[in-house]
């Protein structure tokens, strides 16, 4: 069965280095009938398709033969025509094809940076723009991301118009920043139900996080009726024991894992047509499914974030779960507020202005309101520099 396998993984190798049918058929002794067999299935679904009879451990190695690089030119070539087919949300660059490479047995896999060059060199691909450095900002007080469910940062992308139809469309968007699973929706409008709503789905697809992340649109962050309120987003996370973390105003890039995927899908997404939602929502299924399901990341060990997953022991909402959106009790926990102090040395706090001093102008500053007691602690740089009572409206 391991020599079955191998010689799969041999003939498609030859193919791909320019060798002849009839060729690999005389080496392998094997007919043109199964070599097409298996050469098909290699196109249609990559190496994967060579994978239905068994899976051989595969060795890496650091020394890169000039061959590959015409296998990587092949690969590239079969991964772009089958983008424009079946799989339009594919990935395309040097990870996807190491990990092909990888599943076709090829040995020594080169570094993503070689497989780059290579593509560069045959002008398939254009270099990266190299930008000069910037000074580093150790002061951002950042949340820390190293396992699946850690942290999800949540985005509204909108308004968006279908055509003849002036009703005002919204993709909702949840992205966990570690391993890049996603969930996306599709809504006339944005409101606050709309997004709890959102959320609760998308909790129940990816599972509860430690922390969800949020920018300071309405949407998320409006106080409830009073300053020192807490609206019904950050109550719904307290309840479910999340706790919610607003990046500094004006500061979208803080969500950059979220912002990231909205730059790559809205090009490729918003170019297609569709004459009613339930077309957008199909399709939205379709590019979640592929991102999902097909995009490998070198950071988790060129597996998909679903392969990746797989091992995790994830806090998942009930499929049944239901709660009242209009009375959402306050819960005991934590909300995270990061924020830029101004000249004056303040921030901003639900609509409140919180003296924080004027030494610490202009730096970041991470917020802790604590629900019980009702207090907000200031850290700067991992330093308590204030601690202050901060009394909360609950109604």
């Amino acid at each position: 069965m391991q020599n079955e396998f191998s010689d799969r993984q041999q003939a498609i190798r030859m193919r791909l280095a320019g060798d002849s049918i009839a060729l690999i058929c005389r080496t392998l002794q094997r007919s043109e009938t199964w070599f097409n067999k298996w050469w098909r299935r290699y196109l249609e679904t990559g190496g994967e398709g060579l994978y239905d009879v068994t899976h051989a451990a595969q060795a890496v190695v650091n020394r890169t033969p000039a061959h590959i690089e015409r296998a990587i030119l092949a690969i590239r070539r079969r991964l772009s025509a089958r983008a424009t087919l079946q799989t339009r949300y594919a990935l395309l660059g040097a990870p996807a094809i190491a990990h092909e490479l990888k599943q076709l047995g090829f040995s020594p896999i080169p570094a993503l940076r070689t497989i780059e060059r290579t593509l560069q060199r045959a002008h398939i691909t254009s270099p990266h723009i190299r930008l000069s450095r910037r000074v580093a900002n150790t002061q951002y007080p950042m949340p820390r991301t190293e396992d699946s469910n850690q942290v999800h940062q949540v985005d509204l992308v909108g308004p968006r118009y279908l055509k003849g139809s002036q009703t005002k469309y919204y993709f909702c968007i949840c992205k966990d920043a570690f391993d890049q699973q996603v969930y996306v929706e599709f809504w006339a409008g944005n409101d606050m139900d709309h997004v709890l709503e959102f959320l609760i789905h998308a909790w129940q697809f990816m599972g509860l996080p430690q922390q969800v992340q949020f920018d300071n649109g309405k949407q998320f962050y409006a106080p409830g009726r009073y300053n020192r309120s807490l609206n019904r987003v950050i109550r719904l996370s307290l309840r479910l024991g999340v706790q919610p973390v607003f990046i500094p105003e004006g500061q979208p890039q803080r969500n950059g894992s979220v912002e990231n995927f909205n730059g790559w899908f809205q090009p490729l997404f918003l170019r297609r047509s569709f004459s009613n939602v339930a077309a957008v929502r199909r399709e939205l299924r379709h590019l979640v499914s592929t991102v999902n399901q097909k995009h490998v990341h070198q950071t988790l060990g060129f597996k998909t974030p679903a392969q990746f997953r797989r091992t995790k022991r994830l806090r998942m909402l009930p499929s049944n779960f239901n709660i009242d959106f209009n009375h959402i009790p306050v819960a005991v926990g934590k909300v995270i507020f990061i924020r830029q102090v101004n000249k004056s040395g303040s921030i901003r706090i639900l609509d409140e202005v919180v003296k924080v001093s004027q030494r610490y102008s202009y730096q970041y500053v991470k917020a802790v309101l604590e629900t019980h007691p009702q207090r907000l602690k200031v850290y700067c740089n991992g330093r308590l520099i204030k601690s202050i009572a901060f009394p909360l409206r609950i109604s």
